[in-house]
């Protein structure tokens, strides 16, 4: 694995951290998902609050779990290869028995609707 691979996993797992820290323990759901373009969303609310935090996964190749679940604590880590080589990152939170396995990963806060 080259730097600029290594640097995106960690800065995308740094991101994960932090975005998941203000947002584990509310409602977690499937909101969006297209086949065409190989992208899934999963939405997570504050019910009463205003804003939301989507994590958008891009190229999902597995997907176990509830489509909507409350006080989601969701974890995100990678799967690597026996050389160390990442090969895909995985969102899981094991009470609620879900796991989501995608090539990419990306978040963004207060998306529409609000």
């Amino acid at each position: 694995m080259n730097y600029k691979e290594e640097f995106y996993w960690q800065k995308t797992l740094k991101s994960a951290q932090t975005f998941l820290k203000r947002w584990n323990g509310n409602t977690a759901r499937i909101w969006y998902f297209q086949v065409s373009h190989c992208f899934m969303t999963i939405r997570i609310e504050k019910k009463g609050q205003r804003g939301n935090l989507h994590i958008n996964c891009g190229g999902p190749e597995f997907f176990h779990g509830p489509f909507m679940w409350n006080n989601c604590d969701i974890d995100i880590s990678v799967e690597t290869d026996v050389e160390g080589k990442v090969l895909k990152f995985i969102v899981r939170d094991e009470k609620a028995g879900f796991e989501l396995r995608s090539e990419t990963i990306e978040f963004a806060e207060n998306c529409k609707p609000l």
